[in-house]
């Protein structure tokens, strides 16, 4: 079918900008390894981030052609290569050549110094692993090469990949500070060599790195022993009745404690439980057969693996439970305080209530007072306005007599109207 420029324009327009990114995703993390014997030595760099500047210029001095901010650079040649690759918080930098193992079975007796350059790499080594793979038609190799480099009495020994190789290590540190690994090839076929030994590179990595998070875990959990008797303490004080203000300053400052602590666990928390599961699905990757008399890797993992991560899991329990109880402790202080500060605002209402009762009172007296005091003036003015006409006449007392309730009765209605319009002009 003949496409024309508009139609492979319009395709190209239609494309996703991670279309292409993603879909070499799925190969980039793949070792360049395309067949067997072959002898591999990888190394695994903690680096913090404020190094990965620094490692991205060292890793330039041997890859100049390539751009170590995409995270990976390679060189592959006829006779074996290199790798480098950055992960979130490590980097491995891994070696390897092809050609016949020898009697070595691949592993050399001493430190090699021609990886003397890597002295350099920004960041703490972390892990060293050698991994050697036979050729198909290999005999196997024989207890006494095996013994000079991997402890058969203590290894770990088992078929891999539905028995298409055989696989050897102790996890001990050998010369040079690596782990030894041997690989027997009893039929790996296409990629499998390049998956396989991956895999054993990834299950190790993840193992370690999972650990990273045992020695925090134990001081977590020596940590928490005694913040527990704290708050035990706090919430004795608190069911004692003493001074909430002392009580609430030590729980401010146990509940400050638990929260950076916590805070400081976060990172370390989820990255022991990814590595964990990492390690968890590539072990199951490798297909394992048992061999009487030895252990699979899968068991020898998890008798180590597993109560390191059981402790990790429990010092996460109890810290997230010590956070709990915390609150829940203030809740009650809170609430205690809220019933104190209750009650005073009630013994305050209350006082309130008697000084407006005893001004009203007052006010009422004054009020009295004042009919009287107005009347008084009142009737004054009356008496002297009608004296003139009331001089000489004999019934003149009684009259301004007479006019004295009348006076007070006008008084009082007078205040009580002026008194009602105030109240009713200060209403909204």
């Amino acid at each position: 079918m003949i496409r024309t420029q508009g139609e492979d324009e319009m395709n190209e327009r239609r494309d996703h900008p991670l279309r292409v990114t993603l879909s070499e995703l799925m190969h980039l993390r793949a070792l360049p390894l395309d067949r067997a014997p072959v002898r591999l030595r990888q190394w695994v760099f903690l680096v913090e981030p404020s190094d990965r500047d620094a490692e991205a210029a060292f890793v330039g001095l041997f890859a100049p052609g390539q751009d170590a901010g995409l995270g990976r650079a390679v060189s592959v040649g006829d006779d074996g290569g290199w790798l480098w690759e950055r992960h979130q918080e490590f980097s491995t930098w891994t070696w390897f050549a092809y050609g016949a193992l020898g009697e070595e079975l691949g592993f050399q007796p001493e430190a090699d110094e021609r990886f003397f350059w890597l002295h350099g790499a920004p960041g703490q080594v972390f892990r060293g692993v050698e991994i050697s793979v036979g050729a198909a038609d290999d005999p196997p190799p024989s207890d006494a090469a095996l013994s000079r480099h991997i402890d058969l009495r203590r290894c770990v020994s088992c078929e891999v990949f539905d028995g298409a190789a055989r696989i050897w290590t102790d996890f001990r540190l050998r010369e040079g500070g690596a782990g030894r690994i041997h690989v027997h090839n009893l039929g790996l076929a296409n990629d499998e060599v390049s998956r396989l030994v991956q895999t054993l590179l990834e299950i190790g990595n993840y193992r370690k790195l999972a650990l990273l998070g045992f020695a925090p875990a134990r001081e977590t959990l020596a940590w928490l022993d005694g913040a527990e008797a704290r708050l035990a303490a706090i919430t004795g004080d608190l069911a004692a009745g003493q001074d909430s203000q002392g009580v609430l300053d030590h729980l401010l400052a146990l509940s400050a404690e638990v929260e950076a602590r916590a805070a400081t666990s976060r990172f370390r928390r989820g990255a022991t439980e990814s590595y964990h599961q990492l390690t968890l699905d590539r072990l199951e990757a490798l297909r394992e057969r048992r061999l009487p008399g030895h252990s699979t890797m899968s068991e020898f993992i998890a008798r180590r693996l597993l109560p390191a991560m059981r402790t990790r899991e429990a010092a996460d329990r109890r810290l997230d439970d010590l956070s709990q109880r915390v609150a829940r402790c203030g809740d009650l202080l809170r609430a205690k305080l809220g019933l104190a500060q209750d009650r005073q605002n009630q013994e305050t209402l209350r006082g309130m209530d008697a000084s407006l009762q005893l001004q009203t009172k007052l006010q009422g007296l004054v009020e009295g007072l004042s009919i009287f005091a107005v009347g008084y003036y009142v009737l004054g003015l009356l008496g002297y306005l009608l004296k003139p006409w009331l001089h000489g006449w004999p019934g003149g007392e009684w009259v301004l007599a007479g006019l004295v309730p009348l006076v007070l009765i006008g008084v009082a209605a007078s205040l009580h109207r002026r008194k009602k319009r105030l109240i009713e002009d200060e209403r909204p």
